[in-house]
């Protein structure tokens, strides 16, 4: 029994907590600079054999779901947890013994001056009101305290940081996250989901000067399953909260439009974007696939399209391709049209959003109760001359208050 409460006093220390914080956060700036989810090669490539193996060995390379992060936050919470209510009793005596009378008057106070005649002009200026009148061995006593909720700062502070460390470490375990690009009018699934996105416009807004401002789409999400709709527009740090999930506007890039025609007469049509690959049905095994929108060999802006059968590149006689090309297969055509903008969209959901929002309300407010709302204590007890001895007792700011109260004290109408 002994040792068990060694340790709960241990992992209740405040140290431990520290150290634990402190290990968290390296592990969460180690798990947002590593790449996560990717493949041994990558690591390997990127670093050195031997340190993807030890990114391997030891999960950073998914750092948020590993049982050494999750064991980590949970001790952190505990620790935090632990800490908080070892201290309730303490607080609560404090906050009592604040407005307990026979214990207020037996404090050190912080401030005090004998010889007024009325102090209830002190309590007003000091903005005590209501004070309590009564009696103490025989003597009058004006009595008076606020702000006892700034006892309870600093718990309220750090149940504010376990919140935020548990809806981040929670929200990186769930979180939900992918791409979605597309040009205006195309309907793209939300992976996974029974979501769809509707692409209903894409602009990119320029200066006078040609410079790039911003990024806008107009965006539709679907959900198939029940038919429900929900639009909004997204832009460059202004994401759109739509089914659920938001989307950020990430990136934009070049699309085409392909036509392919059978003598002349166009029947199907489709718009390919940099990266995708198009199956061309009336050729089984046949795919063109769309590298990049650049500079041809010559300088002029062209498509670098390359050929694939059956998973094989092909060998066309040329890479490059200018907008409004037509590519001869006869008896089939492909045309390529003029350049068009496509957005990429990140589609992200984090189901704990709301409880990291609640930590940082509950952080805030802790450290506004802990820095501003000083608890304060002011009595007055006449003296056998009939004056007054005004005494205030300020738990936080001595100095501030000391000057508050003199000037309190120096008004006409409390002087003797």
């Amino acid at each position: 029994m002994e040792i068990l409460k060694k340790i709960c006093k241990f992992i209740a220390s405040m140290r431990f907590a520290i150290i634990l914080l402190i290990v968290v956060a390296i592990d969460c700036v180690v798990g947002s600079l590593v790449p996560q989810g990717e493949q041994f090669a990558l690591y390997r490539d990127s670093y050195a054999e031997r340190t993807a193996a030890f990114i391997l060995a030891f999960h950073l390379d998914d750092v948020f779901h590993s049982w050494w992060f999750i064991t980590l936050v949970a001790l952190l919470c505990l620790s935090v947890l632990l800490c908080n209510l070892t201290r309730v009793k303490a607080l609560i005596r404090q906050t009592k013994s604040a407005s307990d009378l026979a214990h207020a008057i037996t404090e050190t106070p912080t401030a005090t001056v004998s010889g007024v005649v009325d102090p209830e002009p002190v309590f007003k200026r000091l903005h005590f009101y209501r004070p309590v009148k009564t009696t103490v061995d025989g003597k009058d006593v004006l009595f008076c305290c606020r702000n006892r909720l700034g006892f309870w700062g600093a718990w309220v502070c750090h149940i504010g940081i376990v919140l935020i460390v548990l809806g981040y470490a929670f929200g990186q375990m769930t979180l939900f996250s992918t791409e979605v690009y597309g040009t205006p009018g195309q309907t793209k699934p939300i992976e996974n989901t029974p979501y769809e996105v509707t692409i209903d416009d894409f602009q990119i807004d320029r200066s006078e000067t040609g410079f790039i401002e911003q990024y806008v789409s107009t965006l539709t999400v679907k959900n198939a399953e029940t038919g429900e709709t929900q639009s909004g527009t997204s832009s460059v740090n202004h994401p759109a909260v739509l089914g659920g999930f938001k989307l950020y506007q990430t990136a934009s890039g070049y699309a085409t439009r392909v036509t392919i025609a059978e003598d002349g007469v166009p029947f199907e049509s489709a718009d390919l974007c940099v990266g995708e690959e198009l199956t061309i049905d009336f050729l089984p095994g046949l795919s063109l696939y769309l590298c990049a929108y650049e500079p041809d060999h010559d300088g002029r802006p062209a498509y670098q399209i390359l050929f694939f059968y059956n998973g094989q590149h092909m060998d066309v006689g040329k890479s490059y391709f200018a907008p409004g090309a037509v590519i001869d297969m006869s008896p089939y055509a492909i045309t390529l049209s003029e350049p068009i903008d496509y957005t990429l969209l990140r589609v992200k959901k984090d189901s704990f959003a709301w409880l990291v929002a609640l930590g940082a309300v509950l952080t805030s407010l802790g450290l506004f109760f802990a820095l501003y709302v000083v608890p304060e204590t002011l009595w007055a007890i006449r003296d056998e001359d009939g004056t007054w001895t005004v005494n205030g007792k300020s738990r936080k700011l001595a100095p501030l208050f000391v000057g508050q109260f003199d000037r309190a004290v120096k008004g006409k109408e409390a002087a003797k």
